[in-house]
């Protein structure tokens, strides 16, 4: 049996892209016979082993200070003796997720002292942001130190859209391709439920870069107009207070961070799936998500989101509030081009975004 190991900032329960995105994809590995090794952080004081079937969680300690964005290893006794146990395992292939994560190095420096090949997927299309150019800065510039320390220690780079593919290149990194973050098309799903009047969802972090607050501001000049329409807000973030405090329509509701199984639930009530990020991204999972529920997507033409959205499967807009309002109102005014768009990209996802597909290609890039 071929053993993988995955090294990253974060695993589940931690919610996040990535997150679901090694979730996933550990998942189709392992119904295809590999070992999978999941080497992450212990944000939550998990256990720090856990072994079920073929698949190993293995949680590195970390410092309390910022533990929720971005852990930093704990290199204590505890530490050193979960990395040696990995020499228990003969490990094929390592592949580590984002530059700038310290696990990504750690996976990176353990498979070049032991001449595993190390392959590196890039989840982004642009630096990450904090929302403060003075901090945005300095936090940037180390992000370039890392990416130069790690560079030499990889066997391949890839993308989960094109978009992340190229962004490397900002680093003089030619990329080797794109694993493209998919979905299990396969999966139980609810039927769709239906309701009246037309029901919005978001899901995903409450930070500024995500259009949450352009969403909240479209939706209440809208409700102006339209009395039965609704809004649920999924996920948690730094803006949850100010956002809940400054909107407090009784038909807005803020539902806080769901697992998957409860937002699918949201998605199966669910008309029209809002994801305006104001920044580059790599390809959100909730936007495949919402896209096998067949909900109506609007979306902003940032990073990966093109390569899913396009004319003929959803509404993109330059994600300010004033398109947002617009294409909120064409979806409430036109059910029957929603319902068109929605069954589009619900056929367009199943076809190009299955992790079938995605893990065909990586088995085949990483040779094994």
């Amino acid at each position: 049996m071929k053993t993988i190991a995955i090294f990253s900032g974060y695993a589940l329960p931690h919610l996040g892209g990535i997150e679901r995105y090694i979730d996933n994809l550990s998942r189709e590995l392992i119904n295809r016979n590999y070992k999978v090794i999941i080497i992450s952080s212990n944000f939550n004081k998990s256990d720090s082993f856990e072994e079920k079937g073929n698949l190993i969680n293995i949680r590195i300690p970390i410092y309390n200070m910022f533990k929720n964005r971005y852990p930093l290893p704990r290199k204590n006794k505890e530490y050193r003796n979960l990395i040696k146990k990995l020499d228990e395992y003969k490990i094929d292939r390592i592949i580590v997720n984002t530059r700038f994560h310290l696990t990504s190095h750690i996976g990176a420096k353990y498979g070049k002292k032991r001449n595993i090949p190390v392959y590196l997927i890039e989840h982004g299309s642009n630096y990450v942001t904090l929302d403060n150019k003075f901090i945005d800065f300095f936090a940037n510039r180390y992000e370039d130190y890392l990416t130069r320390r790690i560079k030499k220690k990889i066997t391949g780079f890839y993308g989960v859209s094109q978009s992340a593919a190229k962004w490397l290149i900002k680093f003089g990194i030619k990329s080797d391709g794109v694993w493209y973050n998919s979905i299990d098309i396969n999966q139980s799903l609810p039927d769709k439920k239906k309701h009246n009047g037309v029901n919005f969802l978001y899901a995903g972090r409450l930070i500024k870069q995500k259009g949450v607050l352009n969403i909240l501001n479209a939706f209440s000049e809208l409700e102006k107009e339209y009395k039965n329409i609704t809004l649920y807000i999924a996920g948690d973030g730094p803006e949850m207070n100010d956002y809940k405090n400054e909107f407090k329509s009784k038909n807005i509701h803020f539902l806080g961070r769901l697992n998957y199984n409860q937002l699918v639930e949201y998605y199966s009530i669910t008309d029209v799936f809002l994801y305006p990020p104001l920044w580059p991204e790599g390809l959100p999972t909730s936007l495949l998500e919402a896209g096998l529920m067949k909900c109506c997507v609007i979306g902003t033409m940032q990073g990966g989101i093109v390569e899913v959205i396009n004319k003929n499967n959803g509404i993109l807009v330059n994600g300010d509030t004033k398109s947002l309002v617009k294409a909120m109102k064409e979806s409430i005014d036109d059910n029957k081009k929603c319902n068109k768009l929605s069954l589009q990209l619900y056929n367009d996802i199943k076809k190009n975004f299955s992790w079938n597909v995605t893990v065909d290609k990586i088995i085949n890039d990483i040779k094994l």
